[in-house]
């Protein structure tokens, strides 16, 4: 059952998505907002103002009237860390690590290369960020592996195979954290960019060196499967070896093994649109995608494709600031 405490913090929890898209709101701006009485509205906001988790001045709307109190949002009183694992195509490993405030404003920004990146300096990193800024409120760590339950499997990594980082992070930090798959923040930002509610997005990511996967959403829900396994097209049987596969789409040979990919995920989830990433793929070789994939499938049943390269980095941040917003919005009743 919902006792009042639980109503209480829907309640608050119904303000915070408001503020956190910014502007400025009154009492009676909010209440008309998300439903709520004035009188609901006005006592949570005074408590929000009270805790510096909001700011106010009293002002007369329109320049007429009594003053009223406008509320926004204080940007000083948490901000979310952001980190992100990464291999690139000549093996050398990049730790990202960004800093935002609950408006999705950039606050610090570190990128650092290693020969060889453990857990230990991972953490070591998040906990000298957390020390700086004392005020993180939840932490979020993309990384280029399947995470299972926390522990991180098929990893591009080899020092990060096994390694159960979520656990190990969390005995050393009282922050709440969420750790998933790079790619799943990349097309949960796409999704959100291009305002999709209902429908499936697909993102195809394939860089040089490296099996090529998908990530996916449908109806506003990241699709993670059993195991965080859902995705892993590199993982179908094409009739070669893991090897083989890599040098043929590195040698940019290897859109038939893509298109078997493409062709899969179309009959499996029969996306709205499937976007790709990477620097294996370009417009010609899209094409060429589209065309074998065609071949299969009636015209009206084939998603949009599109290449987004130079947008997904913006796409992976913005992934982590949305599912932020939204695990700081999740309550257990």
């Amino acid at each position: 059952m919902i006792d009042s405490s639980d109503v209480r913090k829907l309640n608050l929890n119904q303000i915070r998505s408001v503020m956190w898209r910014g502007g400025e709101h009154t009492k009676q701006s909010m209440a008309l907002e998300i439903g709520l009485s004035s009188a609901t509205c006005n006592t949570l906001l005074n408590e929000m103002e009270e805790n510096c988790e909001v700011l106010s001045e009293k002002r007369q709307l329109n320049g007429v009237g009594r003053s009223t109190s406008v509320f926004r949002i204080n940007e000083q009183y948490e901000s979310i860390l952001c980190v992100k694992v990464e291999i690139n195509s000549d093996g050398h490993r990049k730790l990202w690590i960004e800093v935002l405030s609950m408006l999705g404003n950039r606050l610090c920004h570190e990128k650092r290369a290693y020969k060889k990146l453990d857990a230990e300096t991972i953490i070591d990193r998040i906990i000298d960020f957390t020390v700086l800024y004392s005020n993180i409120s939840i932490i979020l760590v993309g990384i280029s592996s399947i995470v299972d339950n926390g522990v991180i499997r098929l990893s591009d990594i080899p020092e990060l195979e096994n390694v159960p980082l979520e656990s190990m992070i969390k005995e050393k930090i009282n922050i709440p954290i969420y750790l998933a798959y790079d790619c799943q923040y990349r097309v949960y930002g796409a999704y959100k960019k291009y305002k999709y509610e209902k429908e499936t997005l697909t993102l195809f990511y394939c860089m040089k060196n490296v099996l090529p996967g998908t990530a996916s959403v449908s109806c506003g829900k990241i699709l993670k499967g059993k195991n965080g396994f859902a995705g892993m097209t590199g993982y179908i049987p094409y009739g070669m070896s893991f090897d083989d596969q890599i040098k043929l789409i590195a040698g940019g040979k290897g859109s038939h093994v893509i298109s078997h990919a493409i062709s899969s995920t179309i009959a499996v989830l029969n996306p709205d649109e499937i976007i790709f990433a990477g620097n294996v793929i370009d417009n010609k070789m899209m094409e060429d995608i589209f065309k074998e994939c065609i071949g299969h499938f009636p015209d009206e049943f084939m998603p949009k494709f599109r290449l987004i390269d130079d947008e997904v980095d913006s796409f992976y941040l913005e992934g982590m600031y949305q599912l932020a917003i939204e695990l700081k919005n999740t309550i257990e009743i």
